[in-house]
């Protein structure tokens, strides 16, 4: 055993008395690679709402001006937000006493999906959200919702149609900031990687009715940023 690090059976009585049985079995076969994320899509063939922050907030997309703001941010460093921008991505933030506090990416065309260790595909009019965070200090005022109405409406001012996202199942109270702005989940995927590269099973919803112009593909040679 490493130094520091605590015994397995200890960090699965940790894991049951956080999550449940549930909680433990998948933890468990997270050690032999296993990964799953909700599927969520939003249409915006309907209105996206109006959302006001309950904090005051300047909410706008970042540019290359901004990569300094990013990457004191801490989600990740200058270099991997100017290929992002060059690879067409946009982001779009929430600046709070003249600090960047909340971000969230739009990919187009395509994305990696990191958890998965895969490529998303996405067909002409489709997006995929991603890498939504707030400062811990900032949660619960509104801010993630503010900022993903702001890019849906821009989304759909560009002529997208469906928005795909994707979150991590286990914290419930990642879920309703999402369904506040229109998102709805439609699935689950999964990825089984017991070699170099992952397998990526899709289970849709009965009755979720999704719009599958995208695909998860095996990522071919280095993954990007």
């Amino acid at each position: 055993m490493r130094e520091g690090k605590a015994p397995i059976w200890t960090r699965l009585l940790r894991v049951y008395r956080e999550k449940g049985p549930d909680g433990v079995w998948f933890g468990g076969l997270s050690l032999v690679g296993y990964r799953r994320l909700v599927l969520l899509e939003r249409r915006l063939d309907k209105p996206v709402p109006e959302i006001s922050p309950r904090v005051e907030a300047e909410i706008r997309p970042l540019s290359r001006k901004d990569e300094a703001a990013y990457e004191n941010f801490g989600q990740g460093g200058a270099g991997i937000f100017r290929k992002r921008l060059e690879r067409g991505h946009q982001c779009w933030g929430a600046w709070c006493s003249g600090s960047l506090r909340h971000v969230v990416w739009a990919a187009s065309s395509e994305a990696w999906v990191e958890y998965l260790s895969c490529r998303l595909l996405l067909d002409d009019g489709v997006a995929y959200i991603y890498r939504a965070f707030s400062q811990p200090e900032y949660r619960g005022l509104g801010l993630g919702p503010a900022t993903g109405a702001q890019c849906l409406r821009a989304l759909q001012a560009q002529g997208h149609t469906v928005v795909l996202a994707a979150v991590l199942p286990d914290n419930p109270w990642a879920f309703p900031p999402w369904f506040k702005i229109g998102f709805r989940r439609i699935g689950v995927v999964r990825a089984l990687r017991p070699g170099r590269q992952p397998w990526i099973f899709v289970r849709f919803d009965h009755g979720a009715g999704a719009q599958t112009r995208w695909k998860f593909e095996r990522s071919q040679g280095q993954a990007p940023p």
